[in-house]
């Protein structure tokens, strides 16, 4: 049985399989030289940074939650979000809806009643099923919310025309606020949205790379996994008896079946042999590259978790404060924080020079006042080909018809850049899951 990829997605399904079939066993190939995917975090000058950007451990489904913590040992903090969205100046509580009451009157005034003009329009069936996520935004949540955060927002984060984000992509990511919530929050009650991270946990020391170590220990333990570093799968075909091949520069594994949780848009020329032309279309997927810029500043921090950016004056669209997730994060007096910086392309990605990003990153931290007397100690950049799925009209088909021919031939789709799905942490950790499931009813079935 071979896994394609170590990140939280190919991990997690090892040891879900683990857990299934005593009998079976399990290579692990990672591309590159460690196992973590974006869950990685480096130490530099006694700051340590989350490189693959902001990560937390939260989920609404208890029982899984308490398993992936279990991974940590103890070693995790509880903590109660604090996170704001920077806003002409100020800091808003963060869901926007649920902090209008930091909004000066009149601009306070418009987000409710174009919330409350499209609730009553809703309800009269006088707008427009919305057809995109452009459309849907104001839709929901009205124009002055949409206009003033949401849609600048995610123009800033997704650098793609909204109209061409299909619904599918806010179905069960973005909550609908109940109307009484919006009111409440424009007069200063105290309300919290999107409570399914209200209340997260973060690893207390070793970053959230930690969870991937502990996770990483515990497959190892069984004796029944290898996991092979620097090992990019170059091929995947079939051998003589018709078995799955899977090929690197150095290795030839015969397989009985496969768990591919790599760049599904970077695997044309790895399934070619056993997709044909299909295989083409993979590479029409889309994503959203970023930049981490990692800043180790001394100074006196805010006590917010991560803030959100939406005016396009500030490079980054998000920056979180990770020794105000764990102090030990950071030296004392410290504080490691991680800018997020969305790019079109790859070819933008690689033509903004480290000391470009980091100097830019720096000054908006110091225009929007996040850190008192500070001093920058150390950076860094680390870039990112993929990081966000853009759910565009022609995943949907492209997915069906490549993941309907894969399983077939015994090779299962997996994680955010496998099955090419925006998942949280929880959400991977359970679809992986459900396809260790399917795995071994595969193997069952194929080799009984």
């Amino acid at each position: 049985m071979c896994v394609v990829g170590g990140g939280l997605a190919g991990l997690s399904t090892a040891y879900h399989l683990l857990r299934r079939r005593e009998d079976l066993k399990i290579t692990v190939l990672e591309s590159s030289n460690k196992v973590g995917g974006l869950l990685k975090s480096e130490m530099l000058g006694g700051y340590l940074f989350d490189i693959g950007g902001s990560h937390i451990i939260f989920s609404k489904h208890l029982d899984k939650l308490k398993e992936m913590l279990s991974f940590l040992k103890g070693n995790h903090v509880k903590h109660y979000r604090n996170t704001k969205v920077y806003y002409k100046g100020t800091y808003v509580k963060y869901p926007f809806e649920n902090g209008l009451h930091d909004l000066p009157p009149e601009e306070r005034f418009e987000c409710v009643w174009g919330a409350v003009e499209a609730y009553v329009k809703r309800l009269k069936n006088e707008l427009r099923e919305p057809q995109n996520f452009l459309e849907w935004l104001p839709y929901v949540f009205g124009e002055g919310i949409a206009s003033k955060y949401l849609i600048p927002y995610n123009e800033k984060i997704w650098k793609t025309d909204l109209s061409e984000i299909t619904l599918e992509w806010v179905e069960g990511r973005v909550p609908t606020p109940p109307i009484k919530e919006i009111i409440m929050s424009a007069v200063g009650i105290n309300v919290e949205g999107y409570t399914h991270q209200l209340t997260f946990y973060y690893p207390t020391s070793g970053g959230i790379e930690a969870l991937v170590q502990g996770l990483l220990s515990e497959i190892l333990s069984s004796k029944r996994v290898e996991v092979l570093t620097n090992q990019e799968v170059k091929r995947v075909s079939f051998s003589s008896r018709d078995r799955l091949l899977v090929e690197t520069r150095d290795y030839c594994f015969e397989c009985v079946s496969v768990v591919y949780t790599a760049s599904l848009k970077r695997s044309r020329d790895t399934f070619k042999e056993i997709l044909g032309g299909l295989s083409n279309d993979l590479e029409k997927l889309r994503s959203v590259p970023i930049a981490v810029v990692g800043l180790g500043i001394k100074g006196e921090v805010r006590p917010y978790h991560w803030v959100y950016l939406p005016d396009k004056k500030h490079l980054p669209h998000r920056i979180a404060v990770l020794s105000n997730f764990s102090r030990s994060n950071a030296p004392p007096e410290g504080a490691s924080i991680i800018a997020e910086v969305s790019f079109k392309n790859e070819d933008e990605l690689r033509s903004v020079p480290e000391d470009q990003l980091v100097r830019k990153s720096y000054e908006d931290l110091l225009e929007i006042g996040l850190v008192k007397n500070p001093e920058l100690e150390v950076s860094k950049v680390w870039r990112w080909r993929d990081a966000y799925i853009i759910y565009d009209k022609n995943r949907p088909e492209i997915l069906k018809k490549a993941e309907e021919e894969l399983r077939k031939l015994g090779v299962f789709i997996n994680g955010r850049f496998g099955a090419w799905e925006y998942l949280n942490m929880d959400a991977t950790y359970m679809k992986s899951e459900k396809i260790a499931e399917e795995v071994i009813k595969y193997v069952r079935h194929a080799y009984s």
